[in-house]
């Protein structure tokens, strides 16, 4: 039997549409999400900036191209299996990428992620995006876990201010690595202060429907890998219809 046969994919979704997100234990194990967090640190330290350094946090986008374990983790067949079940069978991955909070970060930024921050409220009903969030490191209360609020993706717009305090009704996502927590693109989260001594590092995986513009160009990324799958091909946008002027040939540039 393999991971996603055992696992209740309806019970997941049951628990996204009520509480907004679903915490899934020993996705990958230990000793993957160790290989992972190995192949993130040259990365890490070849990337980051003075401002990174002193924000103590850095981001790191394009993961898909610079290492292959990443680009494995992106079509991870259970993660697929809950979003195709939720976002539909032609599901496209909007962004991955990399989060990295350093010990002395002490911010808290509530927030939706995209595309619900570039919408309008109130926020359409139904399933447009949704995150994935893969522990590379333990997250404890102390370490900066995620900072999450219950039911706030049915408020249909963003949080109010203010933004940069914790509110009561958070709650605290903790938990080994290689866990992966799945939410609703509109639940609302944040980041918390590293009052450890150590780093500690997680994926973000945006998935969405074809039909929403993603957030990074994924296409360019695909066109920076070798032979990739018919998976890697679909989540990377290879199939979606590109915008293009009808007549273009025709066009000319009156510009003085």
């Amino acid at each position: 039997m393999t991971r996603t046969d055992s696992i209740d994919i309806d019970r997941i979704i049951a628990e996204i549409d009520d509480r907004g997100y679903s915490v899934l234990s020993g996705v990958i194990s230990t000793h993957k999400a160790d290989e992972a967090r190995s192949a993130l640190e040259p990365i890490l330290a070849g990337e980051i900036t003075p401002d990174e350094r002193a924000a103590h946090h850095q981001r790191v986008g394009a993961i898909a191209v610079k290492h292959p374990v990443f680009l494995e983790l992106m079509c991870h067949p259970l993660i697929l299996a809950v979003w195709k079940r939720y976002l539909g069978e032609d599901v496209v991955c909007s962004t991955w990428t990399s989060n990295t909070i350093y010990p002395g970060f002490d911010k808290i930024g509530w927030h939706a992620d995209y595309p619900y921050w570039s919408i309008t409220p109130p926020w359409p009903r139904g399933n447009l995006a949704g995150q994935s969030v893969w522990l590379l490191d333990d997250f404890t209360e102390t370490n900066g876990g995620t900072g999450v609020l219950p039911y706030s993706h049915l408020k249909r717009k963003p949080p109010p201010d203010p933004k940069d305090v914790w509110r009561e009704e958070g709650e605290i996502i903790t938990g080994k690595r290689g866990t992966v927590v799945l939410g609703h693109g509109a639940w609302w989260h944040t980041a918390r202060p590293n009052r450890s001594d150590k780093p500690r590092s997680c994926l973000l995986g945006m998935y969405c429907r074809p039909c929403v513009i993603t957030q990074e160009d994924m296409q360019a990324q695909l066109d920076l890998l070798d032979n990739p799958d018919e998976t890697v091909t679909q989540l990377m946008c290879g199939n979606i219809y590109k915008p293009r002027i009808i007549g273009a040939e025709k066009l000319k540039d009156t510009r003085p």
